[in-house]
């Protein structure tokens, strides 16, 4: 069964337990009154995923499921969508695949699409959603080198499919890491792949650099999604500290620290903007740029203007002066004329010394060594 407590008092919801035979997992809904359990298979009872819904307990929908070996669940950040993922046996017993179950929350009735790896034994690494898109990132396959592969939920007209994006072979990655605005995932190889760090805009499909953070064991990104940490902790007997890049994977600080615990980002109060103005402003991103652009190239005008007009006041000044000095410089020019008369007139000059050498006469000699 499952106890659910409710704030403020912590009391138990309606003082009695959700019976649920044989469960095994379950997962709140990050948005939403949503529950989604997880019960494996028992006597008669066949394994399932049951989404309920809370407080009124009443089950939404459910999937039952065959030959399970294990069960993982994964929430979107929104809630927008649940994966499920389903480890079954083989017919013979001897080994498992790997499957995944995922259901579209928004959707009447909540649909489910069902999606399997082009290789069905390749080993699961790693899951994640990409937090504000339809887009997900797997990272699968046996060795050092797995595949990292985008599969997303839409297809190019907006229409529930899952489709591949693309995939990326040979990867040194064993962690994937979103960006909280998505477009941008750091794939990274963290503890025996020694901290490899590749910068990928999945929107471009496209590496923006590669980088290395040795024995890297936690990657954590700001919540504005401009910059992203790195750092070995005391899980790492040396090479304990931090490092900062910006998204695009440029080193902008790095800070060693003993015996380093723990990196957290401060957080960020939501947003005031209701999600339609939000959209509304990344839909038209462009002409605000254009409009903000003309507004900087304005205002560098004006300081251009301002310096100019700044050299043309110091200059005004500097003729001001001139003039104000000439009857000064007359009068100076008069007296010196009638103090020295003639000389006056004559150029200046300077004196230099200069040293002159002269060889008179150059000799030659035999040089006779004594016996």
């Amino acid at each position: 069964m499952l106890s659910v407590y409710a704030c403020p008092d912590m009391g138990l919801l309606d003082k009695r337990s959700l019976k649920l035979e044989a469960v095994h997992d379950f997962e709140f809904s990050p948005s939403d009154p949503l529950l989604a359990a997880y019960t494996a298979e028992s006597g008669n009872l066949s394994a399932r995923i049951a989404l309920i819904r809370i407080p009124d307990r009443v089950e939404v929908r459910q999937k039952t499921l065959f030959s399970v070996s294990d069960v993982r669940l994964f929430w979107h950040p929104q809630g927008d969508y649940l994966a499920v993922q389903v480890d079954r046996f083989t017919k013979s017993k001897k080994g498992t695949y790997t499957g995944f179950e995922l259901f579209s929350m928004r959707e009447e009735s909540i649909p489910m699409e069902v999606m399997e790896l082009p290789n069905k034994v390749d080993k699961v690494l790693a899951f994640a959603w990409e937090p504000r898109g339809h887009r997900f990132c797997v990272v699968h396959g046996d060795g050092a080198r797995p595949a990292v592969s985008f599969y997303s939920m839409r297809d190019e007209k907006g229409r529930l499919g899952v489709r591949l994006v693309g995939s990326l072979p040979s990867k040194s990655c064993n962690a994937i890491f979103w960006s909280p605005l998505g477009k941008h995932i750091v794939l990274a190889g963290l503890k025996n792949l020694n901290g490899q760090l590749e910068f990928f805009s999945v929107d471009d499909f496209d590496t923006i650099v590669t980088a290395e953070h040795f024995m890297c064991t936690d990657i954590e990104w700001d919540p504005t999604g401009r910059y992203v940490t790195t750092s070995v902790t005391s899980l790492q007997q040396m090479e304990n500290g931090f490092n900062v890049w910006s998204f695009a994977g440029r080193l902008l600080y790095a800070a060693p620290r003993d015996r380093l615990f723990q990196f957290s980002w401060r957080p960020r109060p939501p947003t005031l903007l209701p999600a339609e103005k939000e959209a509304e402003v990344v839909r038209n991103l462009k002409a605000f740029s254009k409009r903000y652009d003309e507004e900087d190239e304005a205002l560098l005008q004006q300081a251009d203007a301002d310096v100019l007009q700044e050299r043309a006041r110091l200059l005004d000044e500097w003729k001001a002066w001139v003039e104000a000095s000439r009857p000064y410089v007359a009068e100076r020019a008069a007296y010196r004329l009638k103090k020295y008369g003639p000389k006056e007139a004559e150029p200046e000059f300077t004196m230099q010394k200069v040293s002159v050498e002269h060889t008179i006469s150059v000799a030659e000699e035999p040089y006779q060594t004594s016996s």
